[in-house]
């Protein structure tokens, strides 16, 4: 992958845990619910380690939710990182400053969770896992949503399904190098994975922008993880229309995508009826947030935008 460059050129469009808790929720069709603890820190166990963990009965003002793109980790938002490597989150030193809780959400087939069934995964399926774990993390606590890449897909499909157990909406979407899922398919710039040859498979990830790093030993490893990520987006079947949501969308572009157009990412704005902001970010590919400075400059953008645009909304 070829290094990106940090920049801070916007173009904007606006249209008009480790401890237990034990409280219920209700579901929206009445019944109550109780949080399985198990199951919680299955899917976030990120929490400690990101330190904005907030101990009940304290809670928290914000609420953060993540999700990685296709053969990445939870640890994308919730790690940062070991010697050369490591950066200074922007984000996570927002959440420890004002006591905010970010929930990194880890898919199986990876870390403590690679030894669970990963065999061409439908994303409906997934966010219907993760979404009763958070009724009760969101009910009564503002929240924001962070995705990457197919990331944004997860994101948009959960706090649709969110709204079955009363949730609403986020305060803000944070959606980066992906098309809205409205997009057609004919207009779709990926082949589907399912009948490439292992060689073509490595092709495709290519035009991904994955790093030549993963075709050499770890291949192994990867090549199973990436085949049945890329079937989220692949046997996606998109349920939502234009002017799903009434959020404010941050949308984000890096000018070095050559998978993901900016048009495709623009897309998003049919999406709400709230505000929408295009925020380009020169010199990015499509996994930016594996370039350290891009990361560091995406990170950074998004706390701007929580600074300025949520947190006067919350009481």
């Amino acid at each position: 992958m070829s290094p990106s460059s940090s920049s801070t050129t916007t173009t904007t469009t606006t249209t008009t845990t480790t401890t237990a808790r034990t409280s219920t929720a209700t579901a929206g069709h009445g019944h109550q619910q109780q949080r399985d603890e198990l199951m919680f820190k299955k899917i976030f166990p990120g929490l400690q380690r990101s330190g904005t963990q907030i101990i009940p009965p304290d809670r928290p003002n914000l609420r953060i939710i993540c999700f990685a793109n296709s053969g990445n980790a939870e640890d994308l938002y919730t790690n940062e990182g070991l010697g050369t490597r490591r950066i200074v989150s922007p984000l996570l030193e927002f959440c420890k400053k004002n006591k905010a809780e970010l929930l990194s959400v880890q898919l199986p087939g990876r870390g403590s969770r690679r030894n669970e069934p990963w065999n061409e995964p439908k994303i409906q399926t997934v966010v219907r896992e993760i979404a009763p774990v958070l009724v009760n993390e969101l009910r009564d606590v503002p929240y924001v949503v962070v995705g990457h890449s197919v990331g944004c897909w997860l994101a948009a499909q959960l706090v649709d399904v969110m709204r079955e157990y009363g949730v609403k909406e986020p305060l803000h979407f944070f959606l980066s190098n992906f098309p809205a899922p409205t997009i057609n398919d004919k207009d779709k710039p990926w082949r589907k994975n399912k009948h490439l040859s292992e060689q073509e498979f490595q092709e495709e990830c290519r035009r991904w922008d994955v790093q030549e790093v993963v075709f050499t030993g770890i291949w192994k490893i990867y090549h199973p993880l990436m085949r049945a990520d890329f079937c989220l987006f692949d046997s996606y079947e998109n349920d939502l229309k234009e002017k799903t949501f009434a959020s404010d969308v941050t949308a984000f572009h890096g000018t070095e995508d050559f998978m993901i157009t900016k048009n495709m990412v623009e897309q998003w704005e049919t999406m709400t009826t709230g505000a929408f902001a295009l925020e380009i970010l020169h010199g990015g590919n499509h996994l930016f947030p594996l370039e350290k400075e891009s990361k560091i400059d995406w990170l950074k953008r998004i706390v701007g935008v929580i600074e300025a645009k949520v947190m006067p909304k919350i009481v």
